[in-house]
């Protein structure tokens, strides 16, 4: 099953599509014969398209993965005479990253310490991308390609060269390899049918877990398609990458509680192992899945309303062994659009919370809030009862109006973020035109990238890596710039949670400075 926006099937199936409205909150999506292309067409049997109605689309096609605010982001070409490239003002670039966050120019070549990216079958980086993105930002890089390390298959494909096949592995490497000095892996997951998801990556990883997997949630292989992988699963096959970061998000009400339990604690044991295990907290702020977003409906608890109804939290930020990282921005110049109504922002680094009002007409926010199956973890207690503290009438307002859940009190769950980065206006080189791109997916590579060079430097003072980090963060706030400014929205509520001092559910503890980041990691045994 592959995940197109309309304009992308119109344009591959040279058709057209139109959407007819049911009801208030029910669409119907249908589309005009579809013409295959002529060097496909022996290779086809049958396309069947999806018209359903959103609104009561079956739980097992959630269980794809969903594209982490593809379908959401503003993709906008740009022109290369009128960029700059030297700060975040308006774009974002390795350059402006370096400099806004203190990172040192990464040596060349790359070194032992590994980052791996998660990524599912058919999505792929283009190589002419990636160089071309080298030649303007990383001269030194032009010519140099991730290490591919397939899963269940690990399938790629380049010869359709559209958005939804390329966009997050481009923005995913080209952002790794410039600013890392750590050997950058594709962790590609899947076969052409069967496109493979976390479980089956930490099924690779841990041989012991291989008896986790659901049927009906994972895809199991041999897959006896033609050209499908025809391979038992891969169980135990690879050795994890000391830093693995994870640009996609999943609704946590699609999953039964018991299998994210399990998963979870399969993160744990990759902390415990060394591995930093870095996801990107979702761009819809308190809804989930792909823009516009999901909601959980009030009365069945099910994540089946589009625009309202209870928050619905992303997986896996919200299992507390990872490290969810949400995302920031600059403040909105007169003329730019955004969703953000204040120009005061954080002293050193100028960020404001991450929310942004599209020229499409969409809106973006920093995922963020409270998982509503995983408890609050120790080391993050303090931190988020004083948010809790000091945001009491608004969350109790949150509270009454439904939006949390059952209780009568504040949550007492796993709190997400732990912390932010840029997500506005990445420059990125995708299918051969150099656009700009919103995200948090775009954070969590950031941050990988930082974490696997403190990595590098701890091996050559023959120390192990990091492994599991949110403990000594939580324990050393002050090394964040504190954003204190703005807010996400979601499921009706706007503001939802609002960035105050210290760590809050929009923004975590902040952003990192990388010189003392690197300062806290490297003094650890």
């Amino acid at each position: 099953m592959i995940k197109l926006t309309i304009g992308n099937v119109e344009t591959l199936f040279k058709t057209r599509c139109l959407r007819f409205l049911e009801n208030t909150s029910t669409q119907t999506i249908k589309c005009e014969p579809l013409q295959i292309p002529d060097d496909l067409k022996p290779h086809v049997d049958v396309v069947s398209l999806v018209y359903k109605s959103a609104h009561n689309l079956r739980k097992r096609f959630s269980w794809s993965p969903k594209y982490h605010g593809l379908a959401g982001r503003e993709l906008r070409k740009e022109k290369s005479k009128e960029i700059r490239d030297f700060d975040c003002d308006t774009y974002s670039s390795p350059k402006c990253l370096r400099s806004l966050y203190n990172i040192p120019p990464a040596p060349s070549p790359p070194h032992v310490s590994s980052l791996g990216i998660y990524e599912t079958a058919w999505t792929a980086w283009l190589p002419d991308d990636l160089d071309q993105f080298f030649e303007r930002f990383q001269p030194g890089l032009k010519g140099q390609r991730p290490i591919l390390q397939a899963i269940d298959g690990g399938y790629t494909q380049t010869d359709y060269k559209i958005s939804p096949f390329n966009l997050e592995s481009d923005l995913d490497f080209e952002y790794a390899m410039a600013l890392t000095n750590a050997t950058v892996v594709n962790l590609q997951v899947g076969d052409k049918y069967l496109l493979g998801d976390l479980n089956d990556m930490l099924a690779a990883f841990d041989v012991y877990y291989c008896g986790a997997l659901d049927p009906s949630i994972d895809p199991i292989f041999p897959d006896d398609q033609p050209g499908g992988y025809n391979k038992s699963t891969d169980c135990g096959t690879l050795s994890p990458p000391k830093v693995v970061s994870i640009s996609y998000a999943w609704p946590e009400v699609d999953f039964p509680p018991e299998y994210l339990q399990r998963q979870c604690l399969e993160f744990l044991k990759l902390g415990l192992m060394g591995v930093t295990v870095i996801a990107a907290s979702g761009d819809t702020g308190t809804q989930s899945g792909t823009a516009p977003g999901t909601c959980i409906d009030k009365g069945t608890k099910q994540d089946s309303n589009y625009t309202t109804g209870m928050f619905s939290p992303q997986w896996p930020s919200g299992c507390p062994w990872v490290t969810s990282v949400g995302g920031t921005q600059f403040p909105i110049k007169p003329g730019n659009n955004s969703a953000s109504t204040t120009n005061v922002s954080t002293p050193r680094t100028n960020e404001i919370a991450f929310n942004m009002e599209l020229r499409s007409g969409g809106k973006l926010s920093s995922g963020g809030g409270f998982s509503n199956t995983m408890p609050m973890p120790n080391y993050q207690k303090e931190a988020v009862e004083a948010y809790l503290s000091r945001e009491q009438e608004h969350i109790s307002s949150l509270v009454r109006s439904g939006y949390l859940g059952d209780t009568n009190g504040p949550p007492n769950m796993r709190g997400f973020p732990d912390l932010s980065i840029i997500a506005s206006s990445y420059l990125t080189v995708v299918d051969g035109e150099l656009k700009s791109i919103h995200g948090t997916s775009a954070s969590a590579v950031v941050f990988a990238s930082m974490v696997a060079m403190v990595n590098e430097d701890r091996r050559r003072a023959r120390k192990p890596p990091v492994g599991f980090i949110n403990p000594i963060l939580y324990a050393n706030p002050e090394i964040f710039n504190d954003v204190t400014t703005g807010h996400n929205f979601g499921c009706g509520a706007d503001p939802a949670f609002r960035a105050v001092k210290g760590w809050d559910a929009v923004t975590g503890l902040g952003s990192p400075d990388y010189i003392a980041l690197h300062k806290m990691l490297t003094e650890l045994p």
